[in-house]
């Protein structure tokens, strides 16, 4: 009972949009980050403003 009630849980919060944004997001930062170490800031952060675009524009 308590596996399927924690499985209902997770399922909820996974498929009910929460954090969705971030996700879609996260790929950019990470990218973001990584290009800031080997070109310049500006390259590295606009890269990371686009997942910042893409976590404010995807309302869920």
């Amino acid at each position: 009972m308590a596996k399927t009630m924690i499985a209902s849980l997770i399922a909820a919060l996974m498929f009910g949009g929460c954090g969705v944004g971030s996700v879609v997001a996260l790929p950019f930062k990470a990218a973001g980050a990584a290009v800031n170490v080997v070109a310049p800031d500006v390259v590295g952060d606009t890269i990371s403003g686009v997942g910042d675009v893409a976590d404010t524009v995807i309302p869920f």
